[in-house]
């Protein structure tokens, strides 16, 4: 079972030129600003763009390619691919905490409360610290931008001692952690990730139009304060046909 823990600093250091290029290409691709039919802008155009090296915008293609968002031939240049050519599924990079606003940015979801009540025993085994008490629940279905099929279906759980932070949390906003954070006047300073491969559930075929049992990939998080104490958990189940994850490895020299 992979398990990525991803720690908050204090002042972050600035993610490398060609990320924050792919980032931006990623986003238009995704958000549709580049369609398939238009030539997709050569290395010249992107330097002269953005105002980078030759390097940085081949190392911000390279890794558009590896998500399976474009296809680069020689003498053709670069082509995006359609949704079809990369398994209909939406190609996301949810490495930290600024990735995870990102990808709560570029798609849409209502959550819903749902009482509160112990946690589920599958999650309380996995996380670490304290999981008595009764536990905030919300709910909702995520789509993709402009796309109505569902992405993901989340179950989120508050923890007890923010019951009455739970109570005012606004449903439409696309996140729960960064209101708790903000109502709480919370900090959080860690995020442990842990990903693993699931049958749904009849609930969460029902909510994603899919057979019980299919196949998903389930992100587990949990985001704790600077105490220690994880104040939120997270289960995201993705149709393996419709989500893709994707991870940045910086090799340190």
């Amino acid at each position: 079972m992979p398990v990525q823990t991803v720690t908050k600093p204090r002042a972050a250091p600035r993610k490398p030129r060609y990320l924050e290029l792919a980032d931006d290409l990623r986003g238009q691709i995704l958000g549709g600003d580049l369609p398939l039919a238009d030539q997709f802008p050569t290395e010249s155009v992107l330097c002269a763009r953005y105002g980078v090296s030759r390097f940085t915008v081949r190392e911000a293609l390279r890794t558009l390619q590896t998500e399976g968002l474009i296809q680069r031939k020689r003498g053709s240049g670069t082509v995006i691919q359609p949704a079809a050519a990369r398994g209909g599924a939406l190609h996301q990079p949810l490495s930290n905490v600024g990735e995870i606003l990102q990808y709560a940015r570029d798609t849409k979801v209502v959550f819903q409360r749902d009482g509160s009540g112990p946690l589920p025993r599958k999650l309380a085994e996995q996380i670490e610290g304290a999981a008595a008490g009764r536990w905030a629940r919300f709910y909702g279905v995520r789509s993709g931008s402009g796309v109505d099929t569902p992405i993901a279906f989340t179950e989120a759980y508050v923890h007890p001692d923010l019951a009455g932070i739970a109570d005012a949390i606004d449903l439409r906003e696309p996140t729960l952690f960064k209101q708790l954070e903000r109502l709480g006047k919370l900090n959080i300073a860690r995020v442990t990730q842990d990903i693993q491969a699931v049958a749904a559930s009849a609930e969460i075929a029902q909510a994603l139009g899919i057979a019980r049992r299919s196949p998903c990939l389930r992100i587990l998080r949990c985001y704790g304060d600077d105490s220690g104490r994880v104040i939120e958990i997270s289960a995201s189940h993705h149709p393996g046909n419709r989500f893709a994850y994707a991870m940045h490895i910086e090799v340190e020299r």
